[in-house]
Parts: structure tokens; sequence; C-alpha cells
């Protein structure tokens, strides 16, 4: 795990919204992660290839993108940042049925969709997904 100097993982969230990504970033923050942020794939791969940049979870919402579309840019982005391939990626869906809504589906090893019901949701997962914080 990649720690942050207080014991919190580090999750790179790549949020596209700017109504969003400063809620999210507050919320993350609040529920014990480090949060390094990028606006979008490019701005995320600027910031993470070359740089020695090392996360513990990569969490992506980007707009008019399918899940699968997202997924994509995610494994993009943790493969040219060199990333273990066992660093988790969490895709957060933007459209979703209402049947899907409150569930987070494992489509590969690592990677995740999650149908946000609400935020206690995404910090369930993400606490599953990380190791136990250390501070």
């Amino acid at each position: 795990m990649n720690n942050d100097s207080n014991g919190r993982p580090i999750i790179l969230l790549i949020e596209e919204d700017d109504d969003t990504r400063p809620i999210l970033k507050h919320n993350l923050i609040n529920d014990g992660f480090h949060v390094r942020l990028a606006l979008d794939e490019d701005d995320a791969l600027d910031r993470v290839v070359g740089k020695n940049l090392h996360v513990d979870l990569i969490l992506i919402n980007l707009i008019k993108k399918t899940p699968e579309e997202v997924l994509s840019v995610g494994r993009r982005i943790r493969e040219h940042a060199k990333f273990e391939n066992q660093t988790p990626l969490v895709v957060l869906a933007e459209k979703y049925s209402k049947e899907q809504e409150g569930t987070d589906v494992n489509i590969a090893e690592n990677d995740w969709i999650t149908y946000l019901e609400e935020h206690d949701q995404l910090t369930k997962l993400l606490r599953h997904l990380l190791p136990p914080l250390t501070a």
C-alpha cells in the first residue's frame, strides 16, 4: 500500500464535473482517504506518467461515457502510469436503471463499477478494496 505520511490510502480521483468534483473530494477526505485529483484522462496521465506517483486506488467518473468506456480510460491510466494490475479501479456509473441502483459489480479481478444509491455505499466499497486505515 502507498499510504500518505498520515497512513491514509491514496486515491487518484478523476472527475470531470466541476460541481461534483469538490463534493466528492471533500467526502473522500472526510472518510479518511488522501486524494490526488485529475480532471480527465489527459490530466491524469500528465500527473502520473513518469512522476513516480503511486496510488492505492483509481476512482473515475467521466461525463457522457458508458461504464465500459470509463473502464478503458482507467485501464489506460493504470497501464501508462505503470501502476500494478492489483491497483483497484472503481468507475462511478453516470446513468443506470433502478434495478442497478445500490449495486457494486466486479467486472474483472480489480475493476469495479458502482451504481450509487448513496455515499456510504462508495465508502464501504473503497474500504473493502483498500487495506485498513492506519491513522
